[in-house]
């Protein structure tokens, strides 16, 4: 934030709560990006992702990826998975408080094939490589708790 104060975090969650209202539904979502084989030394890939609730970041995180990708869409399915992760740990802590989540919740990733994937659409048969990450993703939409949505990488301000 000290070198980019041009990217400031605004904690202006949406919504009223007036702290009794248990029939209240909190929304979590997220956002994941990677860059690609960023790292020279090894070429691994960075994830980066953000996790909201009702509107207000509540936990980020950009780090290495512990294995090398073989495909853009690899790196990308790393970094979902990563935020599904989170928003999953959100989650748990909303209902271990005895409030309740709105489901599905969002995921925002800009890699066409990644959102491909993890919806259950084909994209060809050169993604074996991925494919448990791939069949993580789609049980967590078959069972209705998330909802992949692509978005272009300029509407992840």
């Amino acid at each position: 934030v000290v070198a980019t104060p041009e990217r400031e975090l605004f904690l202006a969650p949406k919504g009223d709560w007036n702290g009794k209202d248990f029939d209240f539904e909190f929304k979590i979502s997220g956002k994941s990006d990677s860059d690609y084989a960023k790292c020279k030394d090894t070429s691994k890939s960075i994830t980066g992702c953000v996790t909201y609730l009702n509107g207000a970041p509540v936990m980020y995180r950009s780090s290495r990826q512990k294995t090398v990708s073989l495909s853009v869409t690899e790196a990308e399915m790393n970094a979902a998975v990563t935020l599904i992760q989170d928003i999953l740990f959100a989650c748990e802590i909303v209902k271990s408080l005895g409030l309740k989540v709105k489901l599905p919740m969002k995921a925002a990733i800009d890699n066409s094939g990644t959102v491909f994937l993890a919806n259950g659409w084909s994209i060809g048969g050169r993604t074996r490589h991925v494919e448990v990450k791939t069949n993580f993703l789609r049980e967590m939409k078959e069972t209705g708790m998330f909802e992949f949505q692509w978005i272009s990488t300029q509407d992840k301000k």
